[in-house]
């Protein structure tokens, strides 16, 4: 995208990020605009909508529905982008994406901490270099509301602690990770991935095992950026969730394109890691709502063709 382009599409989210909450104060205190309505939404629906095999179609209508508020309520008529990770691999924190200019999606968080990342009893990450507040850019002085989530809620089932929606307010973080990115969400991953044998092998590519040994594109790529990214539930506060997402949507339009005969399968439950026990997916449940964005009752087939149903795009570019 040229830089005007790519400045029309931040400022509309600052627009979103302007607009007036609709979801009530009382129940959720960290819902202080329109955007960060979207976060909230997001994190209610974490324990259904990852590690499930609504995975892919949930977030895919969350887009959509994104990009329609940034068109409708914002007037925003250019393209909807994707972060394609695997070519900023080499260049992260000088890349389009993230240099800090106002063509950006903001810096890097300045410098803070050096302590390597824990994710599990087999898996360590070195501490990319920043872990502060992001320097420049615009989204530097957002605020974000939620606090970290730790992911053991996510797998485990548990419900989120009744202070999940306090008002909990941060400067928006980022520790961007060029181990992460070049480990971790290269071409020859993304690739794989694209081509995975099945749709058992697409989970597996796209988000590893949580508290494994290692790490698949998607959750790679949250890590890749750090900061409250890390935090799977509350990751929408940072504005390059959107365009992380969209990359993932292309690379499973990308798998689908390269296996047509698996293109509707599906793998998954209804929960999270399957915790607690649940049916799975199929073609005629029902997708868990998106708030007040979308409250209707929509199956996951509906979801699943990119130009069919509720949707009418293409990629510039797919993973052959």
């Amino acid at each position: 995208m040229p830089p005007e382009e790519r400045k029309a599409y931040t400022d509309a989210i600052n627009c979103i990020h302007s607009q007036p909450s609709n979801l009530d104060n009382a129940q959720y205190p960290a819902a202080v605009n329109k955007y960060q309505d979207y976060a909230v939404v997001h994190t209610e629906k974490t324990g259904q909508v990852h590690l499930s095999g609504f995975f892919l179609t949930w977030h895919r209508y969350f887009l959509s529905l994104f990009e329609k508020d940034l068109r409708d309520t914002c007037g925003y008529q250019g393209r909807f982008p994707y972060w394609d990770f695997a070519a900023t691999v080499d260049d992260l924190e000088t890349s389009v994406e993230f240099n800090g200019d106002e063509y950006s999606m903001s810096s890097n968080g300045a410098p803070n901490g050096t302590d390597p990342i824990i994710l599990g009893p087999a898996l360590t990450i070195p501490h990319g270099s920043g872990g502060g507040c992001i320097e420049s850019g615009p989204f530097k002085d957002w605020t974000a509301t939620l606090g970290f989530i730790d992911p053991l809620f996510l797998v485990s089932g548990q419900p989120l602690p009744n202070t999940t929606y306090n008002y909990n307010a941060s400067c928006l973080i980022r520790d961007l990770n060029s181990y992460v990115a070049q480990t971790y969400t290269n071409y020859d991953l993304v690739e794989t991935t694209a081509h995975s044998a099945n749709a058992s092998d697409l989970e597996f590519n796209l988000n590893g095992v949580i508290g494994g040994s290692s790490l698949g594109v998607h959750s790679a790529a949250h890590f890749t950026v750090g900061g409250f990214m890390s935090s799977i539930h509350v990751s929408v506060q940072d504005p390059i969730w959107w365009m992380l997402h969209t990359n993932i949507d292309r690379i499973y339009a990308s798998y689908q394109i390269n296996n047509p005969e698996m293109a509707y399968d599906l793998y998954g439950t209804e929960t999270a890691n399957n915790a607690p026990p649940s049916p799975n997916v199929r073609l005629d449940t029902i997708e868990p709502d998106w708030g007040y964005f979308d409250s209707s009752s929509i199956p996951v087939r509906d979801l699943l063709n990119i130009t069919s149903g509720p949707f009418c795009y293409q990629y510039d570019q797919y993973v052959s």
